[in-house]
């Protein structure tokens, strides 16, 4: 059976028509995501902040519970966010946007509020320490996904946060370590990736 993972694991390109098709689509989606990868400041932002809050969430919760953890991660998304948003907005403004892009952030979008309402669920059954796993393997198959059409750095930086996710849910493994090591390493990729393409 195969699937969109069979590229990274060794199957070879399609051939003919479909590859002249897969092309098309990687070419109009490595356009539509220039303003998006047009800097290596975000990743870079979050390669630090996802880790530092990550390592910061046990000593946050013994301090003050679970509103400071909730304070923790919504200021930390807020600040990458807003990092995030800067960059954007000043690359769309020299770069332009396209419907294609808009797409793009829209899946995106739908993939948070999923991530949201699993984590309620998690977080009502009282199963927390899911939770790392649960963002690592949705963010890296959403990575791994639109890397595929964008930039391939961002393929690896999915596979990255998938193998830490899937380690996240090993017994013995602390699941923030795994996600802080994961965050760090699959921003970074994507972010010298982004360098390296600049280049």
């Amino acid at each position: 059976m195969s699937s969109e993972y069979d590229p990274a694991f060794g199957a070879g390109p399609p051939d003919g028509a479909a590859r002249d098709d897969l092309a098309g689509v990687q070419a109009a989606f490595r356009r539509a995501s220039r303003p998006y990868l047009s800097s290596p400041l975000p990743w870079f932002a979050w390669a630090a902040l996802l880790p530092g809050a990550a390592l910061a969430t046990g000593r946050v919760a013994a301090a003050g519970g679970v509103p400071a953890v909730l304070a923790l991660w919504s200021l930390t998304v807020l600040a990458g966010g807003l990092v995030e948003g800067t960059v954007l907005l000043s690359a769309r403004r020299r770069l332009g946007s396209s419907a294609l892009g808009a797409w793009a952030m829209r899946v995106q979008g739908n993939l948070s509020l999923v991530g949201a309402a699993l984590s309620i669920a998690l977080l009502a059954a009282g199963r927390e320490a899911l939770l790392p796993a649960l963002w690592l393997l949705l963010l890296g198959h959403s990575l791994f996904a639109l890397g595929g059409l964008a930039l391939g750095a961002q393929r690896l930086a999915g596979i990255v946060y998938q193998v830490g996710g899937v380690a996240a849910l090993v017994p013995g493994v602390p699941p923030l370590i795994a996600f802080a090591l994961a965050t760090a390493a699959g921003n970074l990729v994507v972010a010298f990736g982004v360098l390296r393409a600049r280049a």
